[in-house]
């Protein structure tokens, strides 16, 4: 019988430079953007699968998710640079779906699924959780909220991000440190209290 592990999902992230070689590596400018809304949002990939271009506000960097888990809407901040790329991408359109397969369709959550792994397979990259094979859409989701609460970020405006039903869901995922966090906090107090040699 195998022993079943006690770390949860949401414990396992990538870093800074990780998603930064997962980015840079994409095929195209398509899923480059794609990689980048997962990053620097946390939306999930059927909510980027259902986008349309009318859901973006550019003039207020805001997403309109009209249907996110449990049918419920929200709305999602996106900073500047992933404005100017994904205004480069749309060119002249105006409506329609927001990331276009190449049958001229929305993007499935399927197809973003497997650009993701694609990407950091391409990248080098492996999932840190060793029962997963892949990079998978749900770790830039965890990444970003990991990376937001390590930058002193609102639990309460992360859970708003996330779409989570409650404040107290964000802090089950998220309120705990992860194994990494643990290994880092322990080589800084172990690096600390070093003696001078004697």
């Amino acid at each position: 019988m195998t022993k079943k592990s006690t770390q949860k999902e949401s414990e396992f992230y990538l870093s800074r430079r990780e998603i930064e070689r997962i980015i840079y590596t994409a095929s195209n400018f398509r899923d480059r953007c794609i990689l980048k809304l997962l990053w620097k949002t946390g939306i999930r990939r059927s909510e980027i699968s259902g986008l349309d271009v009318r859901d973006m506000d550019f003039e207020k960097r805001l997403i309109h998710i009209r249907e996110g888990k449990g049918a419920k809407a929200r709305i999602v901040p996106f900073d500047d640079e992933l404005s100017s790329d994904l205004l480069m991408y749309l060119g002249k359109r105006k409506t329609g779906p927001l990331f276009v397969s190449n049958k001229g369709n929305a993007i499935s959550a399927r197809a973003i699924n497997d650009l993701v792994a694609h990407a950091g397979a391409k990248a080098h990259v492996k999932h840190p959780n060793p029962r997963r094979r892949a990079i998978n859409p749900h770790l830039f989701r965890h990444t970003f909220a990991r990376e937001w609460k390590k930058n002193g970020g609102d639990l309460e405006s992360l859970s708003k991000i996330l779409g989570h039903s409650s404040v107290a869901t964000t802090i089950d995922l998220y309120g705990t440190k992860s194994v990494a966090d643990l290994q880092e906090d322990y080589m800084r107090v172990m690096g600390s209290m070093k003696s001078d040699g004697n």
